[in-house]
């Protein structure tokens, strides 16, 4: 059924309602180590995460000793890669 109003439409929006589910490539980030220093990962990073908490990520089935029923602190994003969309959780220990 189509949005009743603009509202409606924005929050199917932030929903994901709107996507294409066929696109949809789901990852598992774990939060490993905070990076005390930008210098060494390059220029263009460098100027865009100087001043700002950064910290490693690793992918999470690469990560040895997970438990399947562990309560942690996640947040997902949305972005695109290329054509599709990428759904990455992003979870700190």
């Amino acid at each position: 059924m189509p949005p009743r109003d603009f509202h409606e439409f924005l929050v199917n929006i932030k929903a994901g309602m709107y996507l294409p589910q066929s696109y949809l490539v789901h990852e598992q980030m774990m939060v490993t180590e905070k990076l005390d220093s930008v210098s060494d990962l390059g220029y263009y990073i460098y100027n865009l995460c100087n001043d700002k908490d950064t910290y490693r990520l690793q992918r999470r089935d690469t990560i040895l000793g997970m438990q399947k029923r562990e309560a942690l602190n996640c947040h997902k994003i949305r972005h695109f890669e290329n054509k599709f969309v990428v759904e990455t959780l992003i979870c700190e220990p």
